[in-house]
């Protein structure tokens, strides 16, 4: 009898998992991916979901026992990796099963997740990585919440959809929601012709969405003429799927009941239908790099220089840029008031100054404002221009004289909206380019219309454009600015405005910051930005850009890996040269370590990394670029650039990610909870009549909404009482300041200019600046203002707190018997602490319109503003008072001036706390009017009382608990 065979002994089979590169729109590989299409973030994130899938794809072509492997790339983020599937088999494994494999997987996975673009391979071993797409750390924590928030959506219909996780669900909504609408502001800082516009449209160029992701993220778009026609502004406030140009203006309209579209259709224009050109422009860019040539290429979106004008700016105001998923752009334009006033300062500047009162560079500044200002002057209005400018003395009384020609008057103080349908990437993208060169260069071909953009781009006050390239996902926002060596004082003002509000200066130069234009240094080391940053530069960001691309020996091919290495040699020699010139500048003996760490060096060579990326290669394989170049790659700047941009609004941001990781663990442990469960079977048999919960629910609300009422109305007593002592006070000793500054400043002032209400007194073509004199006093004594009305604000919210919790467990033990077991402060504060915790913490607010010391400044400072312009400048510039009058003038109205802002700036405090009385109370209460602490205590009664089984939505919260707690970078 033959011995029965021997049974084939099970082999080993891995299979790797990893993500795939894309190619842009512009056939370039995309080094960005976002996190919720990556099988990387699948596995730390959902790893039972991936394991499922792998399970279920194996099984078919008999794979058994799948087990993960993951082979981190050392890079201190941890989703930089390979992951690997480890299967038991006991058949042989070939090419048919792995064409097999790999579309059963693929399609497993489209079933529970949005990940399709991986690639599948039978390998060996675990030794060799292959390179893999960056995930942005934004959009990993972005993605977390929106997890989080899912899951708790699910556990909420497990339990009838209770209100307590609903409330928890829309509490971390909210949070994603604040992130979106929040944006760390970068800044690209430079003389004209240094590059920015160029530099700028190849990263926009390099992590632009495809046509297919194009399509795919703009199915739900809702474009203003789908608006239904009924719907208010207000009903359409919570709608994700319109146009964010679109909800940025819902967002700013104050009549809320009117209907939305007409607020809307009669801002949006249309875009250009006839779209010539195409994609194939940036077809030889790969030669740069392949073949040492040349390349002309055409502008991604932004305007660049061309051989026509070359000699002028191409950004004339900022331009903001954002991600949206369809390309849109918002053009606002200044009001007729504000172009009449920036006119009249043509008469102004030709008024009583004599330039032998002015050194050099004050001149030169006046020299070039005024020609700015003849050339604006012919464009804007219906005067001429006579050959000697004191003639228009005479004939401008003010400001209100000069009549803006009628095309200027149709669009002055409107906001225009070009929004593209999402259907395909570049026609969008290119219809979107021509209205922004129209509006930002004079290089139209036709006539007429150059004559009409030339008014349009003298009036532009801003622009805002939102594009789906994957560098600004996240929270980010670049702002191209106007070069500091153009002089014109709207300029300026521009930049020095933006300088004042972002978290992150990007300085560009040629090759180093040491040698960069001097004009530059003074601008930036003259800005609030660089006050801030030097106050507490853990919270900015500066950043030493050089690109020497333009000269040829920092050009390179691919025969030049050695050679490219030096640069790191270089980047090293720089950064000490670099750190040493910012701390002459600043005039530090050395930089503390703060300030350093704070601070980027870094070269750029943009050209050759997009290059690099723009080589062929057969679909799926593009992972062999990243091998095979990695080298230059290194060297290039790019990718580091990316990545420390990314961290920096990541550290921003992640207070955020912290809460919900508190709150879900509080959650985990109230549902956990088995205390009081005769206590809550009593409060809990009593709702069950109908009647009885009406009438008890109305009286729990009634109480709720008393203590409401009363700390609305201790914070505007406390807010009275602050303006009325406090800062009454400090203005009063302002004023002495202020006179005594006036007087020994006050025969310096040689013209009228110096009173421009646009500039708020920080004119810049005058080295006397009035906002100096009146308020410099006030810059320090303020600030304890503002700590002041925080302190007693948190005051009120504490002993609000203590009220509402006293007010439940009152409330509770109404409803028991006088023989039964009460409910304690300690179990009312255990179940709706945290939940009322965030409910007051919205009351201070976190992104949007927050109550909190920099909104308090700010709004400070537009009462000064508003005061400033009301009793000094306006009077005085506007109507064109002489000199001596408007000197006496100014003196006899120092003090209306300045205690004229007390009244201003409790109308704004007050202003916002009504809007952030009305967020709390959205988090207090439902819609429907019902205490939503109330509704918290009955869910964990529900939930002690042991009513349901809810071991499986136990488990759905740990995941969750889980998954927050995973970092994007290893510890």
């Amino acid at each position: 009898m033959e011995p029965p065979p021997k049974k084939a002994r099970p082999s080993k089979v891995l299979i790797r998992l990893c993500d795939a590169f894309t190619r842009t729109d512009g056939n370039i590989i995309c080094p960005l991916i976002k996190a919720e299409i990556s099988i990387r973030v699948l596995y730390k994130l959902q790893e039972k979901v991936l394991y499922k899938a792998v399970q279920e794809a194996g099984t078919g072509i008999g794979l058994t026992d799948p087990t993960f492997l993951w082979k981190s790339a050392a890079t201190g983020r941890e989703m930089d990796g390979n992951l690997f599937v480890k299967y038991s088999t006991s058949h042989s494994f070939d090419d048919n099963n792995l064409k097999k494999y790999r579309e059963t997987l693929a399609q497993k996975l489209t079933e529970v997740s949005k990940v399709k673009l991986i690639l599948i391979d039978y390998v060996k071993d675990t030794e060799e990585m292959i390179p893999q797409p960056i995930i942005s750390e934004t959009s990993f924590e972005l993605h977390k919440l929106k997890l989080c928030y899912e899951g708790l959506v699910e556990i909420s219909k497990g339990f009838d959809k209770e209100p307590d996780l609903i409330v928890a669900a829309d509490t971390i909504k909210s949070n994603s929601d604040d992130l979106k609408g929040q944006y760390t502001k970068f800044a690209v800082l430079s003389h004209n012709g240094k590059g920015k516009s160029f530099i700028l449209n190849l990263l926009l160029l390099l992590t632009a969405d495809n046509e297919e992701e194009y399509r795919e993220n703009n199915q739900n778009l809702k474009l203003p003429q789908n608006i239904m026609e009924n719907i208010t502004v207000e009903e359409l406030e919570e709608d994700e799927d319109l146009p964010d140009v679109v909800k940025d203006v819902i967002k700013t309209t104050l009549n809320k009941k009117q209907p939305a579209r007409s607020v809307i259709e009669p801002l949006c224009y249309k875009l250009p239908q006839s779209i010539l050109k195409s994609n194939d422009s940036f077809s030889n860019l790969g030669d740069y790099f392949s073949r040492r040539s040349r390349i002309d290429i055409e502008p991604f979106i932004l305007a660049q220089k061309e051989i026509e004008g070359s000699y002028e700016s191409t950004t004339k105001c900022i331009i903001h840029l954002r991600y949206g998923t369809v390309y849109q752009m918002s053009v606002n334009y200044f009001s007729e008031e504000e172009i009449q006033q920036q006119l009249f300062g043509l008469v102004t500047l030709n008024g009583d100054g004599s330039s032998s009162q002015m050194d050099e560079s004050i001149e030169h500044i006046k020299e070039r404002a005024l020609e700015c200002l003849k050339a604006r002057f012919q464009i804007l209005s219906d005067h001429g221009i006579a050959s000697d400018l004191k003639e228009i003395k005479g004939k401008f009384q003010s400001s209100k004289d000069i009549v803006l020609s009628k095309d200027v008057q149709q669009f002055a103080g409107k906001t225009e909206l070009y929004i593209g349908d999402g259907k395909e990437a570049q026609r969008d993208r290119l219809a979107i380019q021509i209205i922004l060169r129209q509006l930002t260069t004079s290089q139209e071909e036709d006539q007429d219309k150059a004559e009409e953009y030339k008014k349009r781009i003298a009036a532009v006050k801003e622009i805002v454009i939102y594009l789906p390239s994957k560098i600004l996902y996240g929270g980010k926002e670049i702002l191209e600015m106007p070069g500091t060596d153009d002089s014109d004082p709207v300029a300026m003002n521009f930049i020095q405005t933006a300088l004042y509000e972002v978290d992150a200066v990007i300085l560009v130069s040629d090759f180093a910051f040491k040698i960069i234009e001097k004009e530059v240094k003074d601008v930036f080391v003259s800005s609030y930005f660089a006050k801030y940053w030097k106050q507490n530069p853990s919270n900015y960001k500066l950043m030493l850009l050089a690109y020497p691309e333009k000269n040829q020996k920092w050009q390179f091919g691919k025969d030049d890996s050695k050679t490219i290495k030096k640069v790191e040699e270089e980047e090293k020699k720089k950064r000490n040269v670099e750190l040493n010139s910012i701390s002459k500048m600043l005039k530090m003996d050395t930089l503390p370590d703060e300030l350093k760490t704070s601070i980027i060096t870094s070269y750029i060579l943009p050209v050759l990394h997009t290059s690099i990326l723009a080589q062929p290669t057969a679909q799926g394989e593009e992972y062999t670029i990243f091998q095979k170049y990695e080298t230059f790659l290194k060297y290039t700047g790019i990718s580091k650039l990316i990545t420390i941009t990314d961290e920096f609004v990541s550290s921003r941001q992640n207070v955020t990610t912290e809460e919900v990781k508190s709150q879900l663990s509080h959650l985990h442990k109230e549902i956990n909870s088995e205390n009081n469960t005769d206590a809550a079977r009593s409060v809990l048999h009593m709702l069950y009549r109908r009647e009885s919960k009406n009438i008890v629910e109305s009286e729990i609300n009634k109480n709720i909404d008393k203590l409401l009422i009363c700390f609305d109305k201790s914070i505007k007593e406390m807010l009275c009482e602050i303006v009325e002592t406090e800062v009454d006070v400090v203005l009063k000793e302002n004023i002495e300041q202020a006179k005594k500054n006036w007087r020994s400043h006050k025969d310096r002032i040689q013209s009228v200019g110096v009173f421009s209400p646009h500039f708020n007194g920080r004119h810049p073509v005058y080295k006397v600046l009035l906002h100096n004199i009146f308020f410099d006093g006030l810059e320090e004594k303020k600030g304890h203002i503002f700590q002041e009305i925080k302190l007693r604000i948190e005051g009120l919210l504490k002993k609000y707190k203590r009220k509402i919790l006293q007010q439940c467990m009152e409330d509770l033990n109404k409803l028991l018997s006088d023989n039964q077991d009460q409910f304690t402060l300690q179990f009312v504060k255990n179940t709706i602490e945290q939940q009322l915790d965030d409910a007051l913490a919205w009351y201070l607010g976190k992104k949007r319109r927050p109550f909190n010391e920099k909104t308090m400044k700010k709004y400070f400072e537009e009462s000064q503003n508003h005061s400033f312009k009301k009793y000094i400048l306006v009077p005085n510039f506007s109507h064109n008072r002489p000199l001596e009058i408007a000197k006496q003038k100014t003196e006899e109205n120092i003090e209306n001036c300045i205690m004229d802002i007390k009244e201003c700036f409790l109308l704004k405090l007050s202003a916002l706390h009504k809007e952030r009385l009305k967020s709390l109370y959205g988090k207090l209460m439902t819609p429907k009017g019902t205490s939503k602490m109330w509704q918290r205590l009955v869910q964990q009664m529900k939930l002690i009382s042991k009513i349901r089984d809810h071991r499986q939505d136990t488990d759905i919260l740990d995941a969750l608990i889980h998954m927050m707690s995973v970092n994007f970078r290893e510890s």
